[in-house]
């Protein structure tokens, strides 16, 4: 009789295991926050930690065309990324993101889609003096701060000056912003495949074919519809594709282009978060991966070319930084306790890639040695940035730069040979997110 030592466990035994430990962490963090409620100089969220909302049970027809949508994933999902041709793939992975996005930001009403972008504290009550002196804005920010809304003093100007653009183009107001939220952060999951595929070449193609239905339907489809936070991370997602294509690429023009593509994308992430600062090093993998180096370089000098030409236009990066840990530091964050939110802002990571993205998390050896690494660095720099103390809570949103690149670990549990039990995986997933969806209000 072997002994127990020598037992092998089955392949699911870990996967199952982190699962079950992610589910208890949310149902522990949310008894410590009740034990924590009340006690002195603490402040926590808004009733439903760890996430930010209210547990408010509703539903309506985006429910059901997102279950509908849920479902066709799981039934066509899988055959679907393995046989169909490779733009084929983008294409009906980037539509269903999209599809699925916008029903559960609709869930009740159209009008439930638009509203995030509408509150006191977001950034439209800004944009129209934006769009009246773009320049007098970007140049005035950092002094100005005090009197902005709550994200505006929490971000830089760039997402302000974007919405402001549009203003100016005639597409101003909640609609065309939401519009444009939705469809960039939906995209980004396209981004990553297209990255997946040119750094890892036969083999990132296959890590990414197999991962693109659960990254789809994991939770952080959630606060793509409608937190700006999507859009900043479709616009880092963007960068990082075109810099793997600017460093894969045989054909010069293609080169340059991309290179140049590339360096506005990335050059544009610090002044649309702060926080893509340190999420932004996904993009060291490209050089890391292909030891082609020049792309990055000419990148990297666009990147300084637009933080010196927004200093010279009267907004230094460093002063925003300040400026923006000073508000941080006299309002509510220092009162968020760090280790509760340290071991939430983790836990919320999990939830984001959803069941089989946390599982997969296990068995990241197992994936392809490009994928591997750009999963790894995206949950490091998230780690980083729950120690740093900085981002305490309201992860939900901040990790969606990092979120779709972490989620690609879900392609660990797929067995081709064991169609049922991947789509056990992917049920998991989308039962997660529809149970969020109906149970969760959240602001976002």
């Amino acid at each position: 009789m072997p002994s127990p030592s020598s037992v092998r466990r089955p392949a699911w035994a870990a996967p199952v295991g982190v699962l079950l430990a992610l589910v208890l962490a949310v149902a522990g963090l949310a008894a410590w926050a009740r034990a924590l409620r009340g006690g002195e100089g603490v402040v926590l969220l808004t009733g439903a930690e760890p996430f930010v909302g209210h547990w408010d049970v509703r539903a309506g027809a985006g429910t059901v065309v997102a279950v509908g949508v849920a479902a066709a994933v799981v039934t066509w999902g899988p055959r679907l990324a393995r046989t169909l041709r490779w733009p084929a793939v983008l294409a009906a992975g980037g539509a269903t993101a999209l599809a699925l996005a916008v029903a559960l930001g609709a869930a009740t009403s159209w009008d439930g889609l638009t509203t995030p972008v509408r509150g006191e504290h977001e950034y439209l009550p800004v944009v129209p003096g934006a769009a009246a002196d773009p320049a007098g804005f970007l140049a005035t920010f950092v002094e100005r701060i005090d009197g902005y809304p709550i994200h505006v003093r929490g971000h830089p100007p760039g997402f302000v000056l974007t919405l402001a653009g549009l203003d100016r183009l005639g597409l101003g107001g909640p609609g065309w912003a939401t519009a444009l939220i939705v469809a960039v952060g939906a995209s980004a999951v396209v981004a990553v495949a297209v990255t997946l595929r040119r750094l890892g070449g036969a083999a990132g193609e296959g890590t990414a074919r197999r991962a693109l239905p659960a990254v789809v339907l994991a939770p952080a489809a959630l606060w793509v519809a409608t937190s700006a936070d999507a859009f900043f991370a479709g616009v880092l997602a963007w960068g990082v594709a075109a810099l793997a294509v600017a460093s894969t690429t045989a054909r010069p023009g293609v080169r340059v282009a991309a290179s140049l593509g590339a360096g506005l994308l990335l050059g544009a992430c610090p002044f649309l978060s702060y926080g893509l600062l340190h999420m932004g090093v996904v993009a060291l993998v490209v050089p890391w991966a292909t030891r082609r180096y020049a792309p990055t370089v000419v990148a990297a000098v666009v990147v300084l070319a637009l933080v010196l030409a927004a200093g010279a236009g009267g907004f230094w990066l460093w002063d925003g930084v300040a400026a923006t840990h000073e508000q941080w530091s006299a309002g509510s964050g220092t009162g968020r306790p760090y280790l509760y939110f340290l071991v939430a802002d983790l836990v919320l990571l999990g939830v984001l890639v959803g069941p089989a993205g946390t599982a997969g998390l296990v068995c990241v050896r197992a994936l392809d040695r490009t994928t591997r690494a750009l999963v790894v660095v995206a949950a490091a720099s998230a780690l980083l940035g729950a120690l740093s103390g900085i981002e305490r809570g309201e992860v939900e949103r901040i990790w969606l730069p990092l979120a779709c690149w972490v989620a690609p670990a879900a392609a660990v549990v797929v067995d081709p040979d064991r169609a049922a039990a991947w789509r056990t995986w992917l049920a998991a997933q989308a039962a997660a997110t529809l149970l969020l969806a109906v149970v969760l209000r959240s602001p976002w």
